[in-house]
């Protein structure tokens, strides 16, 4: 993809309206939920493309097809919910699925570093950890980690030396 069309495509972004639905200032459910519809109404100026009033969602303010469904470095968007969808993955950014569980997003994460993917959305809220061999097995992915859960049940000198690892690594710890 071309990097002239990127730039087209974030100078159309910026110059496209915001498209809120008629009235949204008169009417406060609508401030907090603010989707398009589109005005029906007989003598709605909004419809009759008054001047100053907002305008109507139409063909041209859509963007080149070239970079229409890409992410903003340029990389086509893939959805991923199974760490199987990563083989034979090449020149793409992944997304992974809001409703993929914390386990299989760990496999995920390391399956798409070993890669050498690009992840849209790599943040893991937590990790839990028992042992010094499943710390080393998480470093490659430890910059994605915000906290690392190391349970009090552990020997006290496996735990501390988990605690001094991941402290070591710049990762915050917790119980």
């Amino acid at each position: 993809m071309s990097l002239r069309l990127l730039r087209m495509r974030k100078k159309l972004n910026s110059k496209r309206p915001k498209f809120l639905r008629t009235e949204t200032w008169k009417h406060i459910s609508f401030k907090n939920d603010p989707k398009w519809r589109k005005p029906r109404g007989k003598d709605n100026k909004m419809r009759i493309k008054r001047s100053g009033k907002q305008p109507l969602v139409s063909v041209g303010y859509r963007g080149p097809k070239e970079v229409r469904g890409t992410h903003a470095s340029g990389l086509k968007e893939v959805m991923i919910s199974t760490p199987g969808q990563i083989d034979n993955l090449e020149n793409v950014i992944l997304r992974i699925n809001a409703s993929v569980g914390n386990k299989k997003k760990i496999e995920i994460v390391k399956r798409a570093v070993q890669s050498n993917l690009k992840i849209a959305n790599p943040a893991l809220a937590y990790v839990k950890v028992n042992s010094v061999e499943e710390f080393e097995a998480i470093e490659p992915i430890k910059n994605y980690i915000k906290k690392l859960v190391v349970p009090l049940s552990l020997d006290s000198e496996i735990r501390s030396e988990i605690v001094r690892k991941a402290e070591d690594a710049g990762l915050s710890v917790e119980d």
